[in-house]
């Protein structure tokens, strides 16, 4: 049996119990050496944060510099640029201005509500940096990107001047037209409207030509491009004859009535209520002059039969071109909704 002395067992945890006290001093002492840690920390990381950023910065500048040399850029277009920047996150990264057409349209657009800017200043850039539609379905946003061979409908805004025309080349402050028939006497600093589509819609700008030599006009670029139609093709409302028949046939064409004719298709009146959804036709008509014959299928009928509404079989873009222009060139009403 062990037995312990009270008095010497309570001197030993007394003995224990004191190395575990600390006066405020050395309390104070390790608090301040803690906190000191801590800031020591903190400090490194804000050193190594402005190492990274001026990493970063000299890496953008060169990046920068870099695109200037290779685009050969003006030290005005430099200005544009540098006014440009202040729209980005991160105005050091003015480099991307230069690489990414999205960033580059939308400093364009923030720095044209904010201060004047002319637009030829803008369309040389962009022309200068290369930058075009990269597919049928975007939507512009200036006349500079708009690739070439666009089909385009040019329109005297004081007088009936109309010409159908295709984007001949981009040059830095012109927009090259080159029209594809007749050679209306536009004049120079005549101002005009000019219509285009794509699968996005139907849209226009307005210009101004800047010289006329035979079938070759020279248009001063636009920023302001608007959207009039959202469909894949324009339409109009029209009322004008139609001959129809089924396609390979030697059937006698039956007379009936357009209501509407787009790009891409039309609703007539369905003779005797003769056809259904699913049916081929063949479709002969006049349209400004022009003589059309195309093959369509029905998609749908309404008016308990009475309208039929269709969509044109594949066709080349320059026929489509041509109905498309025949449409301005006539009369109707613009559609917004509905139909094939």
């Amino acid at each position: 049996m062990i037995i312990f002395d009270q008095e010497k067992l309570s001197a030993f945890f007394e003995t224990v119990s004191r190395g575990f006290e600390r006066s405020p001093l050395e309390i104070i002492l390790v608090i301040v050496s803690v906190l000191a840690f801590i800031a020591l920390l903190i400090i490194a990381y804000r050193i190594q944060r402005r190492r990274i950023r001026r990493q970063q910065r000299t890496i953008a500048d060169r990046r920068y510099r870099e695109l200037v040399e290779k685009r050969s850029l003006t030290p005005s277009e430099q200005n544009l640029v540098k006014r440009m920047a202040r729209f980005l996150k991160d105005p050091d990264k003015k480099y991307l201005i230069l690489i990414s057409q999205p960033t580059f349209n939308f400093c364009a657009a923030r720095l044209r509500k904010k201060e004047a800017v002319t637009v030829s200043s803008l369309a040389e850039l962009r022309n200068r940096l290369g930058f075009r539609l990269q597919g049928p379905e975007q939507i512009p946003a200036s006349s500079a990107e708009l690739p070439d061979g666009q089909g385009l409908l040019i329109i005297g805004i004081k007088g009936n001047l109309k010409a159908q025309g295709r984007v001949g080349k981009q040059e830095p402050r012109s927009l090259v037209a080159e029209l594809v028939e007749g050679s209306p006497t536009f004049r120079e600093r005549e101002p005009v409207r000019i219509y285009f589509q794509n699968r996005s819609g139907l849209f226009s700008f307005d210009s101004s030509v800047q010289s006329v030599q035979n079938r070759t006009v020279l248009l001063e670029h636009g920023e302001e491009i608007k959207r009039i139609q959202r469909r894949k093709y324009y339409r109009r409302r029209i009322s004008q004859p139609v001959a129809v028949r089924r396609p390979d046939s030697e059937e006698q064409h039956t007379m009936s009535t357009f209501y509407d004719l787009g790009g891409n298709g039309a609703s007539l009146k369905n003779p005797e209520k003769r056809f259904s959804a699913g049916d081929d036709l063949e479709l002969t008509f006049l349209a400004a002059g022009q003589r059309f014959t195309l093959v369509a299928e029905v998609l749908r009928t309404s008016k308990a039969g009475e309208v039929l509404h269709m969509r044109f079989a594949p066709m080349q873009e320059t026929t489509r071109d041509r109905i498309i222009g025949a449409l301005f060139k006539g009369a109707g009403t613009p559609l917004r909704k509905g139909g094939p």
